[in-house]
């Protein structure tokens, strides 16, 4: 009775769980690229960039790295050298940019303004301690 009564717990339990599982939806951690921005973009910064992102936490997790990549017809592309995440948006009439990354594994979160020659902002990570300041200049 005793082997009976274990069985039927146990195929409850698998049951339970199974049921559970294929239930629950995968939330990305990134926004996916909407096909138009929200804001009229500017041409005004277009060019080759490069620059920094430091980190500002002190987790190890969390490297420093250089950030390349270019801007044109107001559409944004920049790539973080040491995992090759690539943030792509644009760049709004009043230097605003709007960007969006394509890692399967970080929850990055990008923000940014341009004055002149030089883009800086703020940057976090939501599945992670990482966080801190970032910049790219033309080149």
């Amino acid at each position: 009775m005793k082997k009976g009564l274990l069985g039927v717990i146990a195929v409850g339990i698998f049951v339970f769980i199974a049921t559970n599982m294929n239930n629950t939806e995968r939330v990305p951690l990134n926004t996916p690229l909407p096909d138009n921005p929200s804001f009229n973009i500017s041409n005004d910064f277009d060019g080759d960039w490069s620059g920094k992102r430091i980190d500002i936490s002190g987790d190890g997790i969390c490297r420093q790295t250089s950030v390349v990549g270019t801007i044109q017809e107001g559409k944004v592309s920049l790539r973080l050298v040491y995992n090759n995440t690539t943030l792509k948006g644009w760049i709004s009439d009043n230097g605003e940019l709007a960007l969006y990354a394509d890692s399967q594994k970080w929850g990055y979160r990008f923000t940014g303004l341009a004055r002149n020659n030089r883009i800086e902002g703020e940057w976090k990570v939501t599945n992670a301690p990482c966080r801190g300041t970032w910049f790219i200049e033309k080149q």
